[in-house]
């Protein structure tokens, strides 16, 4: 099956604290992709180098890994599950964190 790889919801936690969409909800299900936390402060636009959190319940998650959220430290991929239908959010502790999320 060909597939056309995207660029996620959003690659830039808006609001330090705040969680955001990463990849939206789909119905039909996701074939895949990736979320990676920049390993550079250039990269990640903030300093010092920060955990990005990641939760793809759907659920908005805090700044902490528990539960379903799942922290990433700098460096570090997330793979999207494919026939995935819940959407993904991030949360970072710094205004601006930039990642990386490709979804196909």
């Amino acid at each position: 099956m060909p597939v056309t790889p995207t660029a996620g919801a959003n690659s830039r936690v808006a609001t330090g604290g705040t969680a955001i969409i990463a990849v939206n909800a789909n119905p039909n299900g996701i074939n895949g992709g990736y979320i990676v936390n920049p390993l550079t402060t250039t990269d990640q636009g903030v300093s010092p180098v920060e955990v990005l959190i990641v939760d793809p319940t759907g659920v908005a998650p805090g700044s902490n890994a528990n539960g379903t959220a799942i922290a990433l430290q700098p460096g570090q991929s997330f793979p999207l599950i494919p026939g995935q239908t819940t959407a993904v959010q991030v949360n970072a502790a710094t205004t601006g964190h930039k990642f990386t999320c490709v979804v196909y």
